[in-house]
């Protein structure tokens, strides 16, 4: 039976928008991530209802201190509980934990002067616990939380001052824990902004009109804009890292939402192949090689979308690329032209068609662990 090498980093992972809580102490300001209210009379298989998003929501979140129908805001608390958290963790054995820091509750409103002292401090503290536990910190800088000031005041990163707004952040927290942290991700599952439900998100766009994941607004030229935002801000974010310290190692994470064509159609085929680079290859091709990938360029010019670019914009992408992949692996999907004729999957991040091979969770979700060795060759195939 082959062993994993010697030292392979085992361990777990949460995000602040999920696991900290605290939304409202020690001067963090209020995010997006505040503002997800809990729909509990919704099936828990209808994810996309779960999810879905008003203006009228947002106006009543910014208006309320709610903490029972704003999950996020409370989570698992572990603002106050960190330490008995993480003792847990050493005593499973952890050698690496992934979190992220709330960029809020570094710069409240996201265009601060100046950092909040109480927040960096915290994080200080997390990861001299960790620290003391031989636990390697791997953390995150945005991980669905964008500071809502940012939005309301800027339109995320549909407006190109919020990339100096996000570098100012990331060189901040990359200066205080230089010697503390090593391993950095600069935007969790970066890809969910390819679909209208990653707008809010990711990226930050919002509109006065009613928003919502079952009928999301979406003008794809924007977002696409605002995600290229995003590329230049992951890579001058590396190129500032390696500058405080050469040791840092950076990586982008991906959602990777493995496909499968549901018949042996030439035309499924062709279709999941299409699909895999729009979703699972895009981002990663551009934040590992440093360039936008034919297929997507191909893309823009038949859906006439043209993205305002600086001059220097294609340098800045070359220099900034990461060192290392990430992804999350939640399940498989079959894909295919023809999804009138079989049923489809409940639950799921993205939709697909049932695979007969396959058990599904009480999610709907595939449950699918030979995909993940598939998914690991893919990746190695073509990231090296």
């Amino acid at each position: 039976m082959k062993q994993f090498p010697e030292g392979f980093l085992w361990g777990g992972a949460v995000a602040a928008n999920q696991y900290e809580g605290g939304w409202k102490e020690g001067g963090k300001g209020i995010t997006v991530s505040d503002c997800a209210r809990s729909h509990l009379d919704v099936d828990v298989q209808d994810y996309k209802k779960q999810n879905e998003v008003t203006t009228a929501d947002i106006e009543e979140a910014l208006n309320t201190q709610d903490e029972v129908y704003y999950p996020k805001r409370h989570g698992a608390d572990g603002y106050h509980h960190y330490k008995e958290d993480i003792k847990l963790f050493a005593e499973m054995g952890f050698k690496v934990f992934r979190l992220s820091i709330a960029w809020a509750r570094i710069f409240p409103n996201g265009d601060d002067a100046v950092p909040n002292e109480e927040g960096l401090k915290f994080y200080d503290d997390v990861f001299d616990e960790c620290l003391k536990y031989g636990i390697k910190p791997i953390v995150t800088l945005m991980h669905f939380d964008m500071p809502y000031n940012l939005l309301e005041k800027y339109g995320g990163f549909t407006n190109r001052k919020t990339i100096d707004f996000f570098v100012k952040y990331a060189k901040t927290v990359f200066e205080r824990y230089k010697n503390k942290v090593e391993y950095w991700i600069t935007f969790n599952e970066i890809n969910f902004a390819c679909i209208p439900m990653g707008n809010l998100e990711v990226l930050g766009i919002y509109n006065e009109k009613t928003v919502d994941y079952t009928e999301p607004f979406d003008d794809e030229n924007l977002r696409y804009q605002a995600l290229h935002h995003v590329f230049l801000s992951s890579a001058k974010a590396v190129i500032e890292a390696k500058k405080i310290n050469p040791v840092f190692k950076l990586g982008c994470m991906i959602a990777h939402v493995t496909a499968y064509p549901r018949t042996c159609d030439p035309k499924d085929m062709l279709y999941v192949q299409q699909q895999d680079h729009f979703f699972n290859d895009f981002c990663a091709d551009i934040q590992i090689n440093g360039e936008y990938p034919y297929y997507i360029l191909n893309y823009f010019k038949q859906k006439n979308i043209n993205i305002k670019m600086d001059t220097i914009d294609l340098e800045i992408l070359k220099e900034g690329c990461v060192d290392y992949y990430t992804f999350s692996y939640y399940m498989s999907n079959c894909m295919t032209v023809n999804e009138g004729r079989v049923d489809t999957t409940s639950g799921n991040l993205l939709s697909g068609v049932k695979n007969p091979y396959l058990e599904s969770s009480e999610w709907g979700w595939q449950i699918d662990p030979i995909g993940l060795r598939y998914t690991l060759n893919k990746i190695y195939d073509r990231y090296h």
